[in-house]
């Protein structure tokens, strides 16, 4: 009995002793358990927004925001690098378990969300990452809440989508009618990617894509059109880093000039011979410069 309370006692006292730098782990699910890993939240706006929360819980808070027809689930090649921070990885709305409204699916709707989640999750101030369109996302959100974000990673970013009739996006997803097919050729060049991509990542990946809601698709579609952050990008005062693929095909070497220009401060990292989603073909470098920049 004796040497029981000791051992009881010496493991109380290590806890104590190591007071604040004691931390617990949200281990990062695996792609089989990773939808069902998901929590969800209710917000004041009417909106279940669901998220993966990993990592070490007494991190600095590290907001995700995946890109269109994605969910949390695109971050998950990445976040295993990631997990010294506490992470909290979103669907936005209309994606992956999130609630799905018939209205609306601008980069300000998406936004509004993001706040509702940090206010929701009691987070002062994160550190955020998006990309494509998440990365839009965020810069709506460091623009009009300033106060909330420390640092901001824009991934495969641009200020205007440059959306409409005649664009590739516009003339491939306009014709769009369900059931898609995940393995079809939209879908495929959908989710081209230069370099191999994890199979056991991707192939989930595309089906959940494809299970989107076509008004989902088709809202967000609507939403790029509109959205032109050229006129706010001076109201972020966070520290930026950009990191764009050399081959993507969608954010071109144009509009990453423009990128540079609305940011001339802003750390820019060109990862050679990759493309629009470079953080799965390269998630340890994509990390490695993540976590490099948020430290400093």
């Amino acid at each position: 009995m004796t040497n029981t309370i000791l051992k009881l006692a010496l493991a109380i006292g290590l806890l104590v002793a190591a007071g604040p730098g004691f931390a617990t782990e949200i281990p990062v699910p695996t792609q089989t358990e990773w939808a069902a890993a998901k929590k969800t939240v209710d917000l004041p706006n009417g909106i279940k927004l669901a998220y993966s929360e990993m990592g070490n819980v007494e991190g600095t808070p590290l907001l995700l925001i995946h890109g269109y027809t994605d969910n949390s689930r695109s971050w998950s090649l990445v976040a295993p690098y990631l997990k010294n921070h506490h992470i909290y990885a979103i669907d936005l709305r209309g994606h992956g378990k999130s609630s799905a409204p018939e209205c609306c699916y601008t980069y300000l709707d998406f936004a509004n969300d993001a706040f509702l989640f940090l206010e929701a999750m009691k987070i002062e101030q994160a550190d955020v990452v998006g990309h494509s369109l998440g990365s839009l996302t965020v810069q709506m959100l460091a623009a009009q809440h300033p106060e909330k974000v420390r640092k901001v990673v824009l991934i495969s970013s641009t200020l205007n989508t440059g959306g409409g009739p005649g664009t590739w996006l516009w003339d491939n997803i306009k014709p769009l009618q369900p059931p898609i097919d995940p393995n079809g050729k939209f879908m495929t060049d959908w989710y081209w990617n230069p370099n191999p991509v994890d199979e056991r990542f991707i192939k989930p990946e595309r089906e959940e894509s494809a299970a989107v809601p076509i008004h989902v698709w088709k809202g967000v579609l609507w939403g790029t059109t509109t959205g032109d952050l050229r006129k706010i990008s001076s109201l972020i005062k966070a520290p930026v880093m950009i990191f764009w693929g050399d081959q993507d095909q969608l954010m071109d070497a144009p509009q990453q000039a423009k990128l540079k220009a609305a940011f001339p401060e802003a750390r820019f990292e060109t990862f050679p011979s990759a493309g629009h989603n470079m953080f799965w073909e390269r998630p340890e470098k994509a990390a490695e410069l993540i976590n490099s920049f948020l430290s400093e």
